[in-house]
């Protein structure tokens, strides 16, 4: 492989190419097959002819790329890391556009299943060592469809791995028409492995040494590949082939490297003289570099006869300990591309004065604080979610606390319209540019927290832009990521609980498909309401009634419609439980209680976290009220079962029946 790369160009190895990278004529002056391929293609772009060129190696397909730009030909590529979506684009535009002069393809990936009628020329760059896929890549030209003649060119560089290559393919070829014709497999006669292996490093090593650096001045490609008419190739008949001239008793032998009755098709005795001294010197210079540590070089592997020393069985200490070394030098590469990631963005953000707005979870936790992952099972210690009715963009006040509004958004920087997005920018528009400012200062990421102050009052107002979506190429919204929930309602706690704000959240989800809810819920329950954080869900309910003092002062045309269009509204559902506060008590089901409080604030009533002097009634039991200390007069206490039959009737029904002695 590395003698095949040898042979196509030196930039192939990494390192050979000076820094930093720059297109120039050197890009054809380093290698004498891109040379004779740069002429090769100025003579069939001026004939109007469109090109398909073949190699094994992409990274000889990315060398050709630079080379097509620097001249400015157009192209198209296709090998194995391009996507079914771009390759049906490419060939497309390639078989439609007749600007597009040549297609570049691995022989692998763009030898099969293409039809590329189009191209009436196919150049490989270098041969593999089955020719079926040689054979296979250059019918993508002979399709259906194809009424032009096809040039077929093989570029190979002389005295090279490259012949040997080329005379095997050709022998398999043969081996193939006798095997599939007659039957007469046995009749063929097999090299050993390690005499082809042999050959395939000595061939032309005479004529390397003795080489010049001379390149091909001038080349008349018509005589060596046949003339050329209006972008079409002159079809060739057998009699029209160059005669090979030889002595009448000898029979002409087909094969090309015979020349005046010498056969250079395998190495000779130059050859190996070469060779053995190229060798000794190798041999001489691992000598010298006895020192250093000892590794095998390809010619040890293949053609040096040394006892292999036995290596050393490892203890499963020192398996552990190089594992363990493997592991530390892997973090340290991991934790080096990651500093030098932060110092770039870092520099990005001097460059345009950007102030991160995201949160940062403590890196050491107050120890006083109760885990996250212990839910109390004391009634009177955990505390609850205020379910609310109306907009979180108006939270309510909390002695004169700060407030958090949190809104749930994605990572693609796209600020949405309507809902909370659009009663947001009524507020203030800060939070829509910090966000897709954010995005552009690569400052977006799942899990992330952006704390903007939206209003300043009394008691300030932040909007907490929480990250718990992702938005892929197609434009298509990820389900909420749990993980990055919690991971972000974390900070807001934190925050919370040093500065004392209150936490307001929309009802997350609403009217989503398949929305996890239960678990969404009892994410906020357990990071924020259990820990003492004032928290409220506010349920937004939309005016459906249409106004009558307006559709009177429409036109006859309009307020008929507008009449037709209440046929289609949903009336809203009624507020039987306006102006009351429910307080529930002594309930030891929460899924009862978040049943009930959901029912009570659907019909416009208000769930209190304890007995206060706005509470109306108290939802318990018979043992739940000898636990209060004391109710006042005011206060009604029913069983559960008076919202349910409220519910039912949808209409409130008298106490007396659910009354709680």
């Amino acid at each position: 492989m590395q003698l095949r790369k040898c042979c196509n160009h030196p930039y192939i190895f990494p390192g050979i190419e000076s820094e930093p990278f720059q297109l120039g004529e050197h890009l054809v002056e380093s290698s004498g097959k891109l040379y004779l391929l740069d002429k090769l293609l100025a003579f069939l772009k001026q004939s109007g002819h469109k090109v398909l060129l073949f190699s094994q190696m992409t990274s000889m397909l990315d060398i050709v790329q630079d080379y097509l730009g620097y001249r400015g030909y157009s192209y198209e590529r296709l090998d194995g890391s391009v996507r079914g979506e771009e390759r049906f684009l490419a060939v497309n535009n390639f078989n439609s556009s007749e600007d597009t002069f040549i297609f570049l393809l691995s022989t692998k990936a763009g030898g099969q299943g293409l039809n590329l009628t189009s191209a009436d020329t196919v150049i490989f760059l270098d041969s593999d060592f089955n020719p079926q896929n040689d054979l296979q890549a250059a019918a993508r030209s002979h399709r259906i469809g194809q009424y032009r003649p096809v040039k077929i060119i093989r570029l190979l560089s002389k005295n090279t791995v490259e012949e040997i290559i080329l005379k095997r393919a050709e022998k398999k070829l043969k081996l193939t028409n006798v095997v599939i014709e007659g039957g007469q497999f046995s009749s063929i006669k097999s090299m050993e492995l390690s005499e082809e292996l042999g050959d395939i490093l000595k061939y032309g090593l005479q004529d390397l040494m003795n080489s010049d650096d001379s390149l091909y001045e001038k080349i008349d490609f018509e005589k060596v590949l046949g003339k050329t008419y209006e972008s079409q190739w002159f079809s060739v008949d057998e009699t029209q082939h160059v005669k090979v001239e030889s002595n009448e008793d000898s029979e002409v032998k087909d094969n090309i490297y015979e020349f005046e009755g010498e056969d250079y098709s395998t190495a000779t005795e130059k050859d190996k003289a070469v060779f053995e001294e190229l060798l000794n010197d190798v041999l001489k210079l691992q000598g010298e570099r006895s020192s250093r540590k000892d590794t095998k070089s390809f010619v040890e592997l293949s053609f040096v006869k040394q006892k292999k020393r036995k290596q050393k069985d490892l203890t499963n200490e020192e398996k552990e300990e190089l594992a363990k070394k493997r592991e530390e030098n892997k973090a340290k590469r991991i934790k080096m591309l990651e500093e030098k990631a932060k110092e770039k963005i870092l520099k990005l953000w001097e460059t345009h004065k950007y102030n991160s707005c995201k949160l940062e979870l403590p890196s050491c936790l107050d120890n006083e604080n109760p885990s996250f992952e212990v839910e109390s099972d004391d009634e009177e210690q955990v505390s609850h979610i205020n379910y609310v009715v109306g907009d979180v963009t108006n939270p309510r006040q909390v002695n004169q606390r700060d407030a958090i509004i949190v809104h749930c958004v994605d990572d693609s920087g796209y600020w949405g319209h309507g809902g909370l997005f659009s009663a947001i920018n009524k507020h203030s528009k800060q939070p829509k540019e910090q966000y897709e400012l954010a995005f552009k200062m690569k400052d977006l990421h799942l899990g992330d927290v952006h704390l903007i102050n939206m209003q300043k009052t009394d008691f300030a107002i932040y909007v907490a832009l929480i990250v718990v979506f992702s938005r892929d190429r197609n434009n298509q919204i990820s389900p909420m990521l749990l993980n990055y929930l919690s991971t972000s309602l974390e900070k807001i706690h934190h925050l919370a609980k040093e500065t004392g704000a209150s936490v307001h959240l929309p009802r997350i989800g609403y009217n989503s498909p398949n929305f996890n809810w239960y678990g969404t819920e009892r994410l906020i329950k357990k990071i924020l309401a259990d820990q003492k954080v004032p928290t409220y869900i506010y349920y937004y309910k939309k005016f459906t009634q249409i106004n009558s003092s307006s559709t009177d002062q429409l036109t006859p045309h309009l307020a008929t419609e507008s009449n037709e269009s209440k046929f289609h509204v949903k009336d809203s559902l009624p507020d039987i439980f306006s102006g009351l506060a429910v307080y529930f008590h002594g309930l030891n089901d929460l899924t009862e209680i978040r049943r009930l409080s959901r029912f009570v604030i659907a019909y416009d009533g208000e769930v209190d976290t304890s007995l206060t002097p706005d509470t109306t009634h108290v939802v318990t039991t018979s043992c739940g009220k000898r636990s209060l200390d004391y109710i006042p007069d005011s206060v009604k206490v029913v069983e559960t079962g008076w919202i349910d039959e409220c519910c039912k009737q949808e209409k409130l029904v008298s106490e007396d029946l659910f009354i709680v002695k």
